[in-house]
């Protein structure tokens, strides 16, 4: 898995001050870069045009935001000196509020531009986000604050349909925002909805709520966003921005969930030690009788008990999917170690054809049904499949019938016919030569062959193909091979669960 990345979100904390934006970047690069082979960090800037964004008739008035705006503008030359001194430090992110602002993000030196949940259904600033896009292609992330499930759906649709490459970021727009209004389970909706595209949240909790990160890491969050701060006794900060002390506070509890998420090697590296500690408490196989050599062992040859000993047989060697044969005398009341027999284990092999029916079906993207079974013909057994056998998968079979059977490259099945069963088959990928009493048929995809009863047949693939079996109700004594050794193979048959 990639190192989340924390985006930073100065906003307006610089309080249009030069030194004190200056000061909160260098004062959070001393905290993060102790993060840093953890996580990765960008500093996330916003941009509105200092003499379009607001209206004239409000320039210079009473009203809030447009006051905090105005105090807060920098000069282009302030930004200049502000994104120079940042990028040392940081990737850097902004944020635009207007279609100029969005031309000069793509011009200068970001790495990602960032659309905030208020401008998600700015469908002019979409519009200038998608021309400058195919211009200079640029990270793009969007915050989904405030919107219906519609809404998000037409955003998703709007770039989707214009091929921009862009992650969501689920977000709640409450400032700040209390534990109860946080509803991470929504991040896992819209994730299972939408798919990968989905990636973060952005964030602006309470700042002394440490519990979130661990919590959104475990269900896949892998983007983050706070508002970040410091405080002077010339400027307050305010009640959802983090200042240094808390951040770190944050960041060591999102530390302790990457810690207890791991990895996958980490797990691979655990795994010899859990398998010493586990046989400690195994049973292992020893002797109800004196067996002598090459014999095929049978249940009621051995005895199970504790305990195990190092290289004996254990319990988990039973199965119906092993066999057993001595390679020497072995005697009653006596451990059965391994060097004195030789386990045959089918069940890894019907492992291994599962997935590699898996892979198959996956790319060519076939949908199937829940919880479905492979059945696995393997005529001349097993060790042969994979060059005479099919996989099939049951759909329905009641008065109609209906397979799914899957093929793959080189695979040949062998002549039979059916008394009863009349079927079509309808090629949903790949081309498949079928002959029905020696003559040849190809069938590509698209085509569909109905086989009457009392029909012999045999047909394979080159390169694999996916077969959609329609026909009456199929039963399992109604399959009539014309080599007669595989009428008399009782083991030709293997199922297991897809999934």
């Amino acid at each position: 898995m990639n190192k989340p990345l924390l985006i930073l979100e100065m906003a307006n904390n610089h309080m249009g001050d030069l030194s004190h934006g200056k000061k909160i970047i260098y004062n959070f690069y001393n905290l993060t870069k102790k993060y840093k082979s953890k996580i990765d960090f960008a500093f996330k800037f916003q941009y509105r045009d200092n003499n379009t964004f607001i209206h004239e008739s409000y320039k210079n008035s009473d009203q809030a935001n447009v006051k905090r705006f105005e105090n807060t503008f920098f000069n282009k030359k302030d930004w200049r000196s502000l994104l120079n001194y940042s990028k040392k430090y940081y990737n850097l992110i902004c944020t635009p509020f207007d279609e100029k602002s969005v031309k000069r993000v793509f011009k200068e030196n970001f790495k990602y531009l960032k659309i905030a949940s208020c401008s998600a259904t700015d469908w002019p600033l979409l519009e200038q986000v998608a021309l400058c896009y195919k211009k200079k292609n640029k990270k793009i992330i969007a915050s989904l604050a405030g919107l219906t499930i519609n809404e998000i759906s037409k955003i998703i649709a709007f770039f989707k349909n214009r091929k921009i490459d862009i992650r969501y970021l689920y977000c709640v727009g409450k400032y700040p925002t209390k534990k109860i209004d946080v509803n991470l389970s929504y991040f896992k909706f819209l994730k299972e909805r939408y798919g990968s595209i989905v990636q973060g949240f952005s964030s602006h909790e309470e700042p002394n709520n440490h519990l979130t990160p661990i919590m959104a890491f475990g269900i896949g969050v892998q983007i983050f966003e706070k508002h970040v701060g410091i405080e002077s006794k010339k400027y307050k900060l305010n009640k959802y921005s983090s200042t240094t002390k808390e951040l770190k506070l944050w960041l060591d509890s999102l530390m302790v969930g990457l810690e207890t998420w791991g990895s996958k090697n980490s797990r691979d590296k655990n795994i010899k030690n859990e398998i010493i500690q586990l046989n400690n408490f195994k049973r292992g196989v020893y002797l109800a009788k004196n067996i002598k050599k090459n014999v095929l062992l049978k249940k009621n040859d051995i005895k199970i008990s504790f305990p195990a000993l190092k290289n004996q047989v254990k319990a988990s060697d039973i199965s119906k999917y092993h066999k057993i044969f001595t390679r020497s005398n072995v005697f009653s009341n006596k451990p059965l170690l391994l060097k004195d027999v030789k386990i045959i284990d089918k069940r890894s092999k019907v492992e291994k054809i599962k997935e590699d029916i898996k892979s198959f079906l996956f790319n060519k993207k076939i949908v199937l049904p829940a919880n479905c079974r492979l059945e696995i013909s393997h005529h001349y057994g097993i060790d042969k499949f994979y060059q005479y056998g099919i996989t099939m998968i049951n759909v329905i079979n009641n008065k109609y019938c209906k397979k799914l059977i899957i093929m793959l490259p080189g695979q040949k099945h062998p002549e039979q016919y059916h008394k009863i069963k009349e079927e079509s088959f309808f090629i949903l990928h790949g081309n498949v030569s079928l002959l029905l009493n020696n003559k040849r048929y190809y069938l590509k995809e698209g085509m569909l062959k109905t086989i009457l009863p009392r029909t012999k047949h045999k047909f394979f693939t080159k390169k694999g193909c996916i077969i959609e079996e329609l026909s009456s109700t199929s039963k399992s004594d109604d399959s009539f091979y014309i080599d007669k050794k595989i009428n008399n193979n009782v083991d030709r048959k293997s199922y297991i669960s897809l999934f």
